[in-house]
């Protein structure tokens, strides 16, 4: 591009040739080859075509219905068989009544495609006696499965009878085992002789033998109730068995007590719900045989449900052939028009190819992409890329206009680097002004000191000196540092650094305004981000002194910043008292230019630029929080080894 539209572009304005042949143009004629050549392929297809639309025809209206209504067979008969398990299995009665509605809802659904399939000629009779088979297998599943959670229900309300009647034994029992032991420690003492010791264990050895066979009957009743086979239920009435009559053996042995009356009504309720009349044993026999005829059910309808599967792998044979030899005819119509179409594909092949690569790729594609690349690096914050403009279209115009984008970026980022430093010029003045003031008054006490000859002391004023001038060069080194332009490659950065760093630009500001700042770095090893420090001081600079305006004015101005590691990333927080920030406003506080600042006190770039300089690091930045109390922003790096 000539200086003419170069100067023009940084005016803001592109200046084009009214008349070339560029990209739109070359487009165009491309457009129309292409375009020739698709028109000359669809009157040969259509010739071609005509004859395949009849036997689509067929298959569109005949096939493909008988297919679709099938499949729906096939799935709703698969759904009814998955839900078969799970009814007989069912151990509430909510959780049968949710798959019975299930099971429900799938004959209601297989019933309505059956009469949809038997109006298109599938089945003729036999699925819908399947389906109402299916139906009247599932009221018998009711009738068991009823009676079922009816004994269980019964049972669970013995069971926690059982376990009170348990506790009360053992309640019982305590005071007895008590006054046995009372009455053989007082025989004992008074000894009258042998008999009255010998009854006295007898009691007791009866009624322990009572608590421990109550325990074990109750254990294996609780054991019976649970047992889900008859093998199991013959064991577990066998060992109940042989526990009851040690018991009722040894309750009748308390009978001569008085004492012992509950604990052998106790006992006896325990026998009660053991036996094998009309105990748990043989509400559990109900039990199992409801549930036998519940699984002998499933099974039935499980075959059913597999004969109505046999039914509609049959119509889906039938409807597959029928669909085929269509096919075949369609196959044949279209090997007719693909010899002709052939000649025409290889020249669109040919016409594309050229055209895809002399013009698409070469003069388009690749050096697109290198306006890309560009670009990118441009985004990335890599001010060193420079773009060359090839070709005289619209390429061309764009590689100038991204030339002329890069040093607008980087001039508008060095411009508020200088208007912060502009901002801090009176504390710089201040910090300069200090050692500078110092320097005079040493240098004249250094003066009256030789003259009167005490050249220690001079000494001493001299060392002030230079050490006073040493802290004036670092400051104005660090200026200069954080003014000129930053590197663009990326590495290892202390984080503390950069923080110390922005922390000792704005010193002078915390101290006039009076803010208190809080700084909480790790101990030990310190925070290594993946960053370039100039860029990154800048982002701290920026945060903190948006603290310090937002808390400007303010009775409590308290500014804190924290750093932490986790992981594979390093978070630094910058926390401000300030009056937070407005619901509107945060949304758009990451734009350029946007400020709630008075007219001449910042451009509004600050964030923007700290958001895109974060971003190149392939970090993040974020408002973490804000309310009336103050708001915390969240910068978020990777960690570097």
């Amino acid at each position: 591009m000539n200086q003419h539209n170069q100067s023009s572009l940084r005016r803001g304005q592109t200046v084009l040739p009214k008349h070339r042949f560029g990209i739109g143009m070359r487009l165009f004629v491309s457009f129309v080859i292409i375009v020739g050549l698709a028109a000359g392929a669809s009157v040969v297809g259509w010739l071609s075509y005509a004859r395949l639309s009849g036997e689509l025809e067929q298959i569109a209206q005949s096939e493909l219905p008988r297919l679709s209504l099938a499949s729906r067979l096939s799935r709703v008969g698969a759904d009814i068989s998955a839900v078969l398990p799970s009814l007989a299995r069912s151990e509430r009665a909510a959780t049968y009544e949710a798959a019975r509605a299930i099971y429900s809802d799938r004959l209601v659904e297989l019933r309505e495609v059956i009469a949809e399939a038997e109006r298109n000629g599938i089945g003729g009779g036999e699925l819908d006696a399947l389906a109402e088979e299916i139906t009247d297998q599932v009221q018998r599943m009711d009738g068991a499965v009823g009676v079922r959670f009816a004994l269980l229900g019964e049972m669970r309300s013995l069971v926690d009878e059982l376990r009170w009647v348990q506790a009360d034994l053992l309640e019982e029992a305590g005071p007895l085992v008590d006054d046995i032991r009372f009455n053989v420690e007082k025989e004992l003492a008074d000894f009258t002789g042998a008999a009255p010791l010998l009854a006295e264990n007898q009691k007791s050895e009866a009624l322990l033998t009572v608590v421990a066979q109550a325990n074990l009957a109750t254990g294996l009743i609780s054991r019976v109730s649970g047992v889900t086979t008859a093998e199991d239920m013959q064991e577990a009435v066998a060992f109940l068995g042989d526990s009851t009559d040690e018991l009722a053996a040894r309750v009748q042995s308390l009978t001569d007590w008085p004492d012992s009356i509950t604990v052998r009504q106790l006992a006896g309720r325990i026998l009660e719900i053991a036996d094998n009349r009309d105990g748990i044993p043989h509400l559990k026999q109900l039990e199992l045989e409801a549930l036998a005829e519940a699984q002998r059910v499933t099974e039935e309808n499980q075959r059913l449900v597999e004969q109505l599967g046999e039914e509609i792998r049959a119509e889906v044979s039938e409807t597959e052939r029928n669909a085929e030899a269509a096919a075949v005819r369609a196959r044949q119509a279209i090997e007719t028009g693909r010899r002709w179409l052939l000649l025409i594909a290889v020249l669109a092949i040919t016409s594309a190819i050229l055209i895809g690569y002399f013009y698409v790729y070469r003069s388009l594609l690749l050096r697109i992409r290198h306006l890309a690349n560009a670009a990118a690096n441009i985004a990335e914050g890599k001010s060193g890329t420079l773009i060359q403009p090839q070709g005289r279209d619209e390429l061309g115009d764009l590689a100038t206009a991204l030339n002329i984008f890069r040093r607008t970026r980087d001039d508008l980022i060095q411009s508020a680097k200088l208007a912060a430093l502009g901002q801090m010029a009176a504390g710089i003045g201040h910090e300069l002004n200090q050692p500078l003031a110092a320097i005079q008054s040493h240098s004249h006490n250094g003066v009256r000191l030789i003259e009167q000859g005490k050249v220690e002391m001079a000494r001493q004023s001299l060392e002030k000196i230079k050490g006073l001038t040493g802290r004036m060069a670092g400051q104005i080194s660090h200026l200069r540092r954080f003014a000129r332009r930053p590197e663009t490659r990326l590495g290892p950065v202390a984080l503390d650094e950069p923080v110390n760093a922005a922390v000792s630009l704005l010193s002078h500001r915390f101290e006039d305004e009076d803010v208190v700042l809080e700084v909480e770095m790790p101990t030990g090893m310190p925070a290594m981000v993946t960053a370039e420090s100039v860029r990154l001081e800048q982002v701290v600079v920026n945060l903190l002194a948006n603290a310090l305006d937002a808390v400007s004015g303010l009775d409590t101005r308290h500014v804190r910043l924290v750093v932490t590691m986790q992981g594979e990333t390093v978070m630094m927080a910058i926390s401000d008292t300030g009056g937070g920030i407005p619901h509107s406003h945060r949304d758009v506080v990451f734009d350029p230019f946007f400020t709630t600042k008075a007219p001449g006190s910042g451009l509004g770039l600050g964030l923007s630029i700290s958001y895109n300089i974060i971003k190149d690091f392939n970090g993040s930045i974020a408002v973490r929080q804000t309310n009336s109390t103050g708001t915390t922003f969240l910068v978020t790096l990777e960690r570097a080894s």
